[in-house]
């Protein structure tokens, strides 16, 4: 298997990608793909990850996902995930694409899907037929139709419980509040709160590549104790 071990991941007796000291038994779908220096968590976190294509998770270097984070996805799903990443108990739901770039955070009981129902799914027959349609399926995993891709831009916050919904783009240095939903797009370096959404004020754009750079040679020379 061509997958680069994570930090905290080994090959099993099967050649399955599996978790160090996870409480939960079993390995990795074979389509996950994580980059060096990333931490997965538990394999639990793909119980409900279902997609069929041959690469179709990737979480990318130095990112984590923390606190039981929960990756549902169909079989048409894709997720990809940057550099720098945090995910502290974040629920990404997939029947289609999301899209996250680096150094982004995600705190706490966060949601993040490209799939909902829309109006011609909410009727009660519509519904019904949905639910069977999950009873009779292997996986128990319901579908939900035109699922809309959502892409999160670099440097992002995203508060405690806030829920991004399907087709939103999240642009570059945003804060999204605590409890917010989200339902359009939001422009880069606003701060955006309250359901429905509401814009705050805008952040100056100061995440520059030379001020990254910067950061990182200071974390380096206080994790190092490098003069």
């Amino acid at each position: 298997m061509d997958n680069p071990a994570a930090q905290n991941t080994y090959y099993d007796s099967n050649g399955n990608l599996a978790i160090e000291s996870d409480w939960f038994p079993g390995s990795l779908p074979e389509n996950v793909f994580l980059d060096n220096m990333s931490y997965p968590d538990s394999a639990f976190s793909f119980t409900g990850f279902h997609s069929g294509k041959k690469k179709s998770f990737f979480l990318g270097y130095a990112s984590g996902n923390y606190g039981r984070s929960n990756f549902m996805g169909g079989e048409n799903c894709e997720i990809n995930i940057g550099k720098f990443v945090v995910l502290q108990g974040t629920n990404i739901i997939s029947n289609k694409s999301v899209f996250i770039k680096d150094h982004c955070m995600f705190s706490w009981g966060s949601v993040i899907t490209d799939s909902w129902l829309h109006i011609e799914a909410s009727s009660a027959e519509a519904r019904r037929k949905m639910l069977i349609q999950a009873a009779n399926d292997k996986n128990r995993y319901l579908e939900f139709p035109h699922p809309k891709q959502v892409r999160i831009e670099e440097n992002v916050w995203v508060g405690f419980k806030a829920v991004i919904l399907p087709g939103v783009t999240l642009g570059r240095g945003c804060v999204i509040g605590s409890n917010s939903v989200i339902d359009k797009d939001v422009p880069p370096y606003a701060v955006v709160a309250g359901n429905p959404q509401k814009l705050i004020r805008f952040l100056e754009p100061n995440d520059t590549e030379v001020v990254k750079q910067e950061a990182l040679k200071e974390l380096i020379k206080t994790e190092y104790k490098i003069k």
